[in-house]
């Protein structure tokens, strides 16, 4: 689970650095209000960076498994 862990939290910090070299941005000179800042896809295309998205939660799933790892459950105080 350690392991598995640390390959999570890789892999997601991989994605949401590598994610972010394939995405641009343009400002919308019509829209002055949310959309003011649109962002493109390698084809020109609106839309949202999901790679960058799924590696944030990639990486927050991978410190959740190792910090789950390092308790150590083995010594139990049992009351009798």
């Amino acid at each position: 689970m350690k392991r598995f862990g640390i390959i999570l939290a890789i892999v997601g910090l991989i994605a949401l650095i590598a994610g972010n070299f394939f995405y641009g941005s343009t400002i919308n000179a019509v829209d002055s209000s949310g959309s003011s800042i649109i962002t493109t896809g390698m084809g020109g295309n609106w839309t949202f960076k999901l790679p960058v998205f799924a590696g944030g939660a990639l990486f927050f799933l991978g410190f959740v498994f190792w910090a789950a790892s390092r308790t150590d459950n083995q010594h139990h105080d049992h009351l009798i």
